[in-house]
């Protein structure tokens, strides 16, 4: 941490006792577009977006020289079916599949990454109702394979306790890839431990719907539970979710190719590709 952004941390905390919480942002504002990497510093990050909990997009600038934007996709703006089987073709991910519910998650079975493939294209072609939409997700790619190089940290995110210890232990990490047709979606939730992440879309669109910190307690059933689906129509049922008619429709990001979207610490968010 250089001088400026300790002297901005500092003089955050000092004065965070006279202001309302840093979460104050209502959704159904504006989400900050960052273009140019030349004209944006950590200590601009730090003390506009992280201090304060506010989301914000990076440009595809950002992740120009990633090989994963130049081998991963075709010269059409598709995935590169060819390159990635040849990559992973033996590998073993995880599959959800989100036509169904389990809890409040979609249930995931082991699958070779050759058979993905072969179901999505297939899925591309004509649908593939049989087997419902399926979603490759929280696969540990770096993890397993360590030697490749898809893409690099910004320097934005670099300050990351949580991955720092599962790398010392050698035991886990939070680094996951996604690949999904269209229809594809991840349910309400926030991320592991409440931390803050980021994420780079490679390839496609993506609709993000997020909550402030805090905002999602207006969200709960007359159990406390969190909804699955954030759109459901039984929200509206007030002898299910009796304080629902005090929250505000959620902030939409739609994420283009490249663009990386930070999500504050214990946002809660629904992704769907586009």
């Amino acid at each position: 941490m250089d001088r400026a952004t300790f002297a901005r941390s500092t003089a955050f905390f000092r004065d965070s006792g006279n202001s309302s919480p840093a979460s104050a942002a209502l959704p159904g504002g504006q989400v900050d577009f960052i273009d140019k990497a030349e004209s944006f510093t950590y200590s601009d990050f730090f003390r506009d977006y992280l201090l304060p909990n506010h989301p914000c997009v990076f440009s595809a600038k950002f992740t120009e020289d990633w090989s994963s934007r130049r081998t991963w996709v075709t010269c059409h703006g598709k995935p590169n079916f060819e390159h990635l089987l040849q990559e992973f073709g033996e590998a073993v991910v995880p599959v959800a599949n989100c036509d169904l519910k389990e809890y409040n998650s979609n249930p995931k079975e082991q699958l070779p990454f050759k058979e993905f493939v072969e179901y999505w294209r297939e899925y591309i072609g004509s649908g593939y109702p049989s087997r419902g939409c399926l979603y490759l997700k929280d696969w540990h790619l770096s993890r397993a394979f360590p030697e490749l190089d898809v893409y690099s940290t910004p320097v934005y995110f670099s300050s990351d306790w949580l991955n720092e210890y599962w790398d010392a232990v050698a035991v886990d990490d939070y680094r996951f890839v996604y690949m999904g047709p269209k229809g594809s979606w991840t349910p309400f939730h926030a991320d592991v431990f409440r931390s803050y992440s980021w994420s780079a879309n490679i390839c496609g669109r993506k609709r993000w719907l997020l909550y402030p910190a805090g905002h999602e307690e207006f969200l709960k059933d007359c159990h406390g539970n969190l909804p699955f689906d954030v759109t459901a129509p039984d929200l509206r049922d007030k002898r299910i979710y009796p304080r629902y008619s005090q929250s505000q429709p959620p902030l939409e990001i739609i994420q283009e190719s490249g663009e990386i979207v930070f999500v504050p610490s214990g946002w809660h968010h629904q992704v769907y590709n586009l």
